[in-house]
């Protein structure tokens, strides 16, 4: 009796996954103990009911490992499943909640996951609340060190398109870039000699290699073929037996059950097409306007404006035909200038055409100044309500219910909407208290 009850455990464990697009996959090797990944989540993530679903991109398949339901009321649980070695798996939020969560994991792990409310409205979120899995802290770090370097070329570039900018201070910024992408390369080789999680590292390999290859295109990287044999040397030596690995160094896959080394050069772009599976569409268009308390949840075109945390933040609604936008636009100038090391301000155009909006900028000046236009240099972010392609607004912004305009938020550093349809004048005064607070012992 004990001889068949072993047989069977064998028969269900190498059941065939069914892939989450209706094609059945390919039948999944059964790997000895599974990893097991337990979740607890705040009570505004847990307030609508919804899976979390707990899943894998693996040789140009999607594998679903597991999948939770939670509720007000079972707000914690345990998900379980395998991998042929370390490697990256994802949380998937249904409804409310960060949408992706990335970890790093291999089997016989045990992590412990939290989702606070302050996570509630990312599409895609690295959460350091994690224990029981050092490669997946060490991945947030070398991801958010990918992340640091991206957010210097973006303010780089962005000054580099300003309206009327001089030509030496064109000059000074394309040294600047060529610097800040050296930097940035040696960066990523130094943290393949000395990170500890192969899944990682090999991420940033591909990248170093294709570097040290690709001169033509990464003119910048001051990386060699000479350095490119060294670090392929030195991983190979501390990690022997990790095969994405052997795959990067021999330009080839190890079969069905293997991911191809070249697709760590990709793979941000394949979790995001990932995560759009899971998540439940008929939200994006359900109205549900945000007040004073929430956390900023606002999603326009393809940017978050969660990622303004850090700073101050006031999200302002207008258009070129609305009288009393147009009034309160130099007062929103002043308040950039007035806070600029503490303040991002993000101007949505409601205008239905980019050729409106854009015409009314350049009328009435609503552009960012730098140091060498004013003593006082300001940011003014601008982004579009409606996609130009479609004529349509933006789901994102259609759910907000938006009745009149001007229409905005003041938002903390934290990410909590503080004032909603304040006055400019009052938010700059309310501004100066918060500021003042803080540099109180």
């Amino acid at each position: 009796m004990r001889k068949c009850l072993v047989i069977l455990l064998m028969a269900v464990s190498s059941v065939a996954i069914q892939a989450q697009d209706g094609r059945h996959s390919r039948p999944a090797v059964a790997y000895p103990l599974p990893f097991a990944v337990t979740i607890s989540v705040d009570s505004a993530i847990a307030s609508i009911p919804q899976k979390v679903y707990l899943v894998s991109y693996m040789e140009k398949e999607f594998q679903l490992h597991d999948s939770l339901a939670i509720d007000s009321v079972h707000r914690k649980g345990t998900m379980h499943g395998s991998v042929p070695y370390e490697y990256n798996v994802n949380l998937m939020f249904a409804r409310r909640g960060p949408g992706t969560v990335p970890i790093v994991v291999k089997n016989g792990d045990s992590l412990s996951i939290h989702v606070g409310d302050e996570d509630d409205g990312f599409r895609f979120r690295y959460i350091d609340k994690v224990e029981g899995s050092p490669s997946t802290l060490e991945y947030i770090r070398s991801q958010d060190m990918s992340d640091s370097l991206r957010t210097k070329r973006i303010k780089i570039r962005s000054e580099m398109n300003m309206y009327d900018l001089s030509d030496a201070r064109r000059d000074s910024l394309k040294k600047e870039w060529n610097a800040t992408e050296a930097a940035g390369w040696m960066e990523r080789y130094n943290y393949t000699m000395t990170g500890n999680s192969p899944y990682s590292v090999v991420e940033q390999a591909s990248h170093v290699l294709s570097a040290a290859r690709n001169k033509s295109y990464y003119s910048e990287s001051p990386l060699t073929m000479d350095d490119a044999d060294r670090m392929m040397n030195h991983l190979m030596k501390k990690f022997p037996d990790y095969p994405p690995l052997i795959a990067l160094a021999n330009d080839s896959t190890l079969g069905d059950n293997y991911t191809s080394a070249w697709s760590f050069d990709f793979y941000a772009m394949k979790l995001r097409e990932l995560s759009r599976r899971f998540i439940v569409q008929s939200q994006d268009s359900a109205l549900c306007p945000l007040k004073v308390g929430d956390y900023m949840n606002i999603y326009v075109a393809y940017n978050n404006l969660n990622k303004y945390r850090g700073k101050y933040l006031l999200v302002d609604f207008w258009a070129s035909w609305c009288e009393p936008c147009l009034i309160e636009i130099p007062n929103i100038k002043l308040m950039a200038q007035m806070f600029s090391e503490d303040l991002d301000v993000v101007l949505v155009s409601l205008d239905k055409t980019s050729r409106e909006w854009w015409q009314a900028t350049k009328k009435y000046d609503f552009r960012s100044k730098t140091k060498e236009q004013t003593d006082k240099p300001f940011i003014l972010n601008h982004l579009r309500g409606y996609d130009d392609k479609t004529g349509e607004m933006w789901p994102g912004v259609k759910k907000l219910g938006i009745k009149t305009i001007p229409h905005n938020y003041l938002v903390d550093r934290s990410g909590r909407i503080i004032a909603k349809n304040i006055s400019i004048p009052l938010a700059i005064d309310k501004l100066k208290l918060l500021i003042e607070k803080e540099k109180q012992p």
